[in-house]
């Protein structure tokens, strides 16, 4: 049996698709990983990998597609069969994709503009360690505010989430900083990603007046006067 992974590439305006063939094993996985690292380096936004050719997949193509998560590429799947979700279910990551039955569905559902990625990379951004808590729906989660610029910003958290993430529109962030006190901010999912310490969450916010100002005062917090 042929085990070798091919592919094709298209364009649905600034959408990626790859329509993917064979299993997503071994070695296999590093082509895919490698060609998502070049579309991620070519300035594509959003991708949509097409399963629909795929019959089996590994823990290694799965980190080969986290991996491209955690960079900064948006990805989406369509057409996962069942065989391939029970494996991703295994690993624990079918909840770190946003999976979709049709290429439809997909594309009428990307939340990420080609603008905004750029404008997003346009801001500096600020690695920070600030103790937050993540509401959603009715949902409160503990977790970390890891940087954020004036546009956007990166959280992580440790247990899984309770509900689909593709289904999240709203995420309030809630945080006490010195001399500003207790802050909220909004905003809306753009990826969803996981690392080998905790899930992550890259947010759009929605209030640019209130981010430069948390941004301002970590700023000050992070780059004190010198003495």
């Amino acid at each position: 049996m042929n085990d070798k992974l091919s592919y094709t590439i298209r364009k649905k305006g600034n959408i990626t698709i790859l329509d993917l063939f064979g299993k997503i094993i071994g070695s296999w996985a590093f082509t895919l990983k490698e060609e998502l690292m070049r579309l991620k380096e070519s300035d594509a936004s959003s991708v949509i990998l097409n399963f629909q050719g795929v019959t089996s997949i590994d823990s290694l193509g799965i980190m080969a597609i986290t991996s491209a998560l955690e960079s900064g590429l948006f990805i989406k799947i369509t057409h996962l069969n069942t065989s391939c979700r029970e494996i991703l279910e295994q690993n624990r990551a079918a909840n770190l994709f946003l999976i979709y039955g049709t290429e439809e569905e997909a594309i009428g559902n990307t939340i990420v503009p080609n603008h905004l990625a750029k404008d997003m990379r346009r801001y500096k951004r600020i690695n920070t360690n600030i103790p937050i808590e993540i509401q959603i729906d009715d949902c409160n989660h503990r977790g970390v505010l890891l940087n954020i610029s004036e546009v956007g910003a990166l959280v992580g958290y440790l247990d899984p989430l309770s509900i689909e993430p593709y289904t999240i529109n709203h995420i309030n962030i809630r945080m006490k900083i010195p001399v500003i006190g207790t802050m909220e901010l909004e905003g809306k999912p753009i990826r969803f990603g996981r690392t080998s310490e905790m899930h992550i969450i890259g947010i759009e916010l929605f209030s640019t007046e209130k981010s430069r100002k948390l941004v301002k005062q970590v700023y000050n917090e992070n780059n004190p006067p010198p003495e």
